[in-house]
C-alpha cells in the first residue's frame, strides 16, 4: 500500500458514502425505513434467522441499505490499515481514518436508534448529520493523499474562512430539509402563499419556511463565492469545486420545486434532492480543505 492507493480508497469511500446517503433517502422516501420492523441489524421474520430478507419490497430495500452501510464500514477499516502500512501523515491521514471508523460505529448505533424510535424525524436528521461528517473525514484523507498540484499557493485565510462558512450553511439547509422532507406544504417558493407562516413556532410549516429562506440566502452566498474565487491567488481546482457546487445547488432548487409539485410523494425526487444536496456539501468541504492544505 502507498499514498496513491490510500487516495483511491478514500475517494471510493467518499462516493460510496454519498451513494449510501442517497439510498437512505430512497429507503425513507419509499416507506421502507421500517421494512425490517424494529429488529436490528437483522430483519424480523427474515430468512436464515433474519440474515436474509423475504421477497418483500420494503424489507429488501431496508436490508440492502443496512448491508451497504456495512460495506462502507469495512472500507473505512481498510483505509486505516492502508494508511498505517504506508506510514502516512498521522495528523491528516491516520487520525481522520481512525476517526471515520469510530464515527461509523456511532452511526450504526444511531441507525439502530432510528429503527427503535420508529423513524423519529430528529433521529433521522441526526443520522444524516453524522453521515455528512463521515463524508468530510473521507474527503480530508483524499485531499491529504493527493498529488501536489501546480499553481499559485498564496495562503488566503479569508477565502478559506468564506468557504467554510458556505459549507456549514449548506449543511444547515440540508438538515432543515431532512426534518420536513416528507411533510407537504403547498406553495413555492413561499409557504402557503405567504412570506411568513402564521404560527411562529417550530412546527413543520415553520421549519419549511426556514429551509426555503435559508436556501435562498445560501444561493446568494454561493454566487458570491464564485465571484470571490476568481480573485484569489489559489489553484483553479478550488474555484472549480465552488462553481460545481453552485451549479448543483441551482439544480437542487429546481428539484425542491419538483418535490412540492409532486406533493412529496415521489421517492425518486427525494433521492435526487438529497443526493445532490450531499454532493454540494462534499464539493464545498473539498474546496475548503484544499484552500489551506498543500500536499507539498
Amino acid at each position: 500500500m502507498n499514498r496513491s492507493s490510500v487516495h483511491r480508497l478514500a475517494t471510493l469511500a467518499v462516493w460510496s458514502t454519498l451513494f449510501l446517503v442517497a439510498f437512505g433517502g430512497y429507503t425513507r422516501g419509499s416507506g421502507s425505513g421500517y421494512g425490517c420492523k424494529d429488529r436490528w441489524p437483522l430483519c424480523e421474520n427474515g430468512l436464515l434467522g433474519g440474515y436474509l430478507p423475504r421477497l418483500e419490497f420494503e424489507m429488501l430495500v431496508e436490508w440492502t441499505h443496512r448491508w451497504l452501510a456495512l460495506l462502507v464500514g469495512i472500507l473505512a477499516v481498510t483505509i486505516v490499515f492502508a494508511a498505517f502500512k504506508a506510514g502516512l501523515d498521522r495528523r491528516w491521514v491516520l487520525m481522520p481514518s481512525v476517526a471515520a471508523v469510530i464515527v461509523i460505529g456511532i452511526q450504526a448505533w444511531l441507525g439502530r436508534m432510528v429503527v427503535k424510535g420508529d423513524l423519529a424525524r430528529d433521529l433521522v436528521a441526526t443520522h444524516l448529520f453524522v453521515s455528512m461528517m463521515i463524508v468530510a473525514l473521507f474527503i480530508i484523507i483524499a485531499v491529504s493523499t493527493r498529488k501536489a498540484v501546480e499553481g499559485p499557493h498564496l495562503l488566503e485565510r479569508d477565502w478559506s474562512r468564506q468557504l467554510g462558512i458556505g459549507a456549514i450553511a449548506v449543511l444547515v439547509v440540508l438538515i432543515l430539509g431532512s426534518i420536513v422532507h416528507n411533510v407537504y406544504v403547498p406553495g413555492w417558493p413561499l409557504v402557503n402563499g405567504g412570506w411568513v407562516p402564521d404560527a411562529l413556532d417550530m412546527n413543520s410549516v415553520m421549519i419549511h419556511w426556514l429551509h426555503r429562506m435559508a436556501s435562498a440566502a445560501v444561493l446568494v452566498y454561493l454566487i458570491f463565492l464564485v465571484w470571490r474565487g476568481s480573485h484569489v491567488k489559489r489553484p483553479h481546482s478550488e474555484g472549480y469545486f465552488v462553481i460545481g457546487a453552485t451549479v448543483l445547488y441551482v439544480v437542487n432548487v429546481g428539484l425542491g420545486l419538483l418535490h412540492v409539485w409532486t406533493e412529496v410523494n415521489s421517492s425518486w425526487v427525494v433521492v435526487l434532492h438529497l443526493g445532490v444536496a450531499a454532493m454540494v456539501w462534499a464539493a464545498l468541504v473539498t474546496a475548503t480543505f484544499l484552500s489551506f492544505h498543500d500536499p507539498r
